[in-house]
């Protein structure tokens, strides 16, 4: 299995690439001999349907680029070394990896909980797997989204990454709450850092006179693949920008079937407005002294 999917445009007219990192369902045949957990579950964790809201994408002279593989076997909007030791049978002092709170909460590079807190293995996975996946999906996906960004870069003097993801809504985790209490759409910049203020709000007054209940930053200011690519703080690097947009599950799928409901083609069809608009006004977007 190719480790992501790439789709260009037939006429490439802007550095846009529209990236999703959790899309994929892909279970390798091995990973699901080392489980103890229905494998159905783990597609809950992942952004299902992700990749066909923004499949329209090249139509507007933007590309898209898709995780094929489940995000619980890998996840690349992680750093290389978020990764739990405890999960691995490490002899000797284990490497030191970094620790952070999403790998403390089960989420690192290789998910050990289910989204619902359950265990996904029953016992500790060899020391070789680490590098396994590693080499099999991670490197490859961050040297082609890398490849693709920095070849719009040299030829658009910019880039702008579009990552794309999904939130459960809050009845789905709690039948207790109510849908006013929450965002349809949470654009996270990193409080600004990776893309510039008026890119953000740009778009979220798109979305907004798109019907949509736009929020910025909380709980959601953006991942690794925001972070890392996004350097819009950097100095003499403020044309590498990137931008996550994590939409409400409920408005385009039944989350207890996974499947597409009646929101799913008007939600489609706004994304690919966005591409349509950016496309056309991208350049006054970015200052003028990067050459555009």
């Amino acid at each position: 299995m190719q480790p992501y999917t790439i789709f260009r445009p037939d006429n490439q007219t802007n550095a846009i690439i529209f990236n999703s990192p959790h899309s994929g369902t892909y279970l390798p045949k091995d990973f699901l001999k080392k489980i103890s957990i229905d494998p159905e579950i783990l597609h809950f964790s992942g952004d299902i349907l992700v990749d066909q809201l923004i499949s329209d994408i090249p139509l507007c002279g933007a590309t898209g680029l898709i995780n094929n593989f489940a995000r619980t076997y890998v996840d690349t909007n992680r750093a290389a070394d978020e990764i739990d030791s405890e999960m691995f049978h490490i002899p000797g002092q284990p490497p030191k990896y970094n620790n952070t709170d999403k790998v403390a909460r089960g989420f690192g590079v290789f998910s050990r909980k289910s989204y619902n807190g359950l265990n996904i293995y029953p016992d500790q996975l060899p020391f070789s797997e680490i590098n396994r996946r590693l080499d099999q999906v991670y490197y490859p996906v961050h040297k082609a989204l890398n490849h693709l960004l920095e070849a719009r870069l040299n030829k658009y003097n910019y880039y702008l990454l579009i990552d794309c993801h999904s939130m459960p809504s809050y009845q789905f985790i709690d039948p207790g709450f109510t849908s006013n209490m929450q965002a349809d759409l949470v654009i996270g910049d990193c409080f600004n850092k990776s893309c510039s203020p008026e890119l953000s709000h740009y778009m979220g007054a798109y979305f907004s006179n798109h019907g949509l209940n736009v929020t910025y930053n909380k709980p959601y200011s953006g991942g690794f693949n925001t972070r890392h690519y996004g350097q819009y703080d950097h100095k003499d690097a403020d044309n590498r920008q990137a931008i996550q947009l994590e939409f409400k599950r409920s408005l385009y799928m039944d989350e207890r079937s996974l499947k597409p409901n009646d929101g799913f083609l008007p939600l489609r069809d706004i994304i690919t407005g966005l591409g349509e608009d950016l496309n056309k006004n991208i350049s006054s977007l970015f200052s003028s002294e990067q050459g555009l």
